[in-house]
This record gives C-alpha cells, structure tokens and sequence, in this order.
C-alpha cells in the first residue's frame, strides 16, 4: 500500500469511528397549547338590558388561572378585553359583558399561555345587539301639525314626545326605519291634560297599506306603552286626528323604536 491509499484509508477509517461516535438528536418536542370551548346564553341582546354569558371549559384545566373575554365590534379588526375570571377546578369557566351600544359584534375567549402551554383562543361568537332609540331624535319624513315636544298625560310628565300643534286639523309623521334594523315601536298614546273635556281624537300606525295598530282617544283614556311589531317595516306612518270643538291635542308619548346598526 503506498503511502497516499494508506493516508485515505485512515481518514475514512476515523470519519466512519466518528459518524458512529455522534449521537442522533432528537426533533425538538411541540409545544401544547390551550384548548377552549365557548358558548354564549343568547345570539340576541338588548343594550344596557341584557347581559351576555359566555360559559366554557379550558383544557389542560389550568385550575386558578386566568381566562379573558374578548369582543370585536362591527367591522374593526381589533379585539378589546372587556372581562376577566379564573378557571375553576373542573375547568370550567363563566364570563360576562353588559352591552352598552347597538350593532353586531363577535365574543371570544383567551387562556393566555403558562406552565409552557401557548395560549389558546375560542372560537368567535356572533351576537347582535338593539337598543331602544327615541323615535323622536331620527330625521323624519314628511311631517303635517306634529312637533316634538314634552307632554302632561294623567299629570306625568312626557318627554321627547309627538303631540299634534292645531285642533281639528289631520296630522301625521313618517319615519324611515329600514327594513330589518328595527324590531319593535313602543309607545303610550293619550289626549294630553291641555285637551278640553269632552273632547276626543284616534291614532292610527301604519305602514304602507298595512295597518298595525289604530286607537279611539278620550280624556282619561291611555294606551300605555304598547309594543308594535315592526321588524319588516321600511317606513313607518303615524296619523293622528282631533276634535277642534272641543279642542284636542293628541300625543304619541316617549315614542322609541329597539334598533340595531
């Protein structure tokens, strides 16, 4: 063997020795992450009436720690942390949030990452807020002997109310509400304390060629606070009529519409 085959021979020898010599290194284990479930008690709320529950369960249960509840309203991309709990043994936990404002919105919640376990999110839940409105601080339609106005029903006071401005004249208002964004009209319907006795008036609600609700008025008569469908309803009519001798005034007391968007 020459001298070059017996310096290749060597070099391979000892690269095989070390080849065999290096340990394998294993693929670096994955790191967990939290796993959490979500439910909300109702898809529909009323602002500053309801209140949201979002129940759910944490696994690893991660007893004693915490869990955020986030919400992303309308069309924003950014999530804002409105409460906060922690884990109870079972892993199971409860989060609230009372809306304050109208429009659809998503819920989730966040374990935030420990115990070198990254963080993990819910999925979103969609919730879609109303709130009532007063009817009166939307632009109307066209508007004949109606104003706006404080009104004495059974001597309590009204206010943001529609009362009728001539006796004996028609009046009548229209409000668009736009199809699917409002519910429900409520209001109280009455002759005011300033009508003459023996006099009288009705009010009819309306929209379009539907009638949804009409009333015969007299002094000491209220329709209190009734609540009219109106969740397929574009444009929204309110007529009211009164006798000139004696003279009447009619109102639509506190009027407000429970809308979303």
């Amino acid at each position: 063997m020459n001298r070059i085959t017996a310096i290749a021979a060597t070099v391979a020898l000892a690269a095989g020795s070390l080849a065999l010599t290096t340990p394998t290194q294993a693929a670096p284990a994955k790191a967990r992450t939290y796993k959490v479930s979500a439910k909300a008690n109702i898809d529909v709320a009323v602002a500053k009436e309801d209140t949201v529950k979002v129940k759910g369960r944490v696994t690893p249960k991660a007893a004693g720690e915490k869990v955020v509840l986030q919400q992303r309203v309308g069309n924003k991309k950014t999530w804002k942390s409105t409460d906060n709990a922690k884990v109870k043994r079972n892993g199971t936990y409860v989060l609230k949030d009372k809306p304050t404002t109208q429009g659809p919105r998503e819920y989730r919640v966040l374990k935030p990452g420990s115990r070198g376990i990254k963080k993990g999110y819910s999925k979103a839940l969609p919730v879609e807020v109303y709130k009532w409105e007063k009817l009166v601080f939307r632009p109307s339609g066209p508007r004949v002997n109606v104003e706006p106005a404080g009104v004495l029903i059974g001597a309590e006071y009204y206010g943001q109310s529609l009362a009728t401005t001539t006796a004996g004249t028609p009046s009548s208002v229209e409000y668009t509400l736009g199809r699917d964004k409002c519910t429900d009209l409520r209001a109280t319907y009455a002759l005011t304390d300033s009508s003459a006795t023996g006099s009288s008036g009705a009010v009819t609600i309306s929209s379009g060629d539907k009638v949804l609700a009409t009333h015969s008025l007299a002094i000491g008569t209220v329709v209190a606070d009734e609540v009219l469908d109106v969740s397929d309803v574009f444009r929204l009519k309110i007529d009211l009529s009164t006798t000139a001798t004696p003279a009447a005034v009619a109102a639509v007391a506190t009027p407000e519409v429970l809308c979303t968007r």
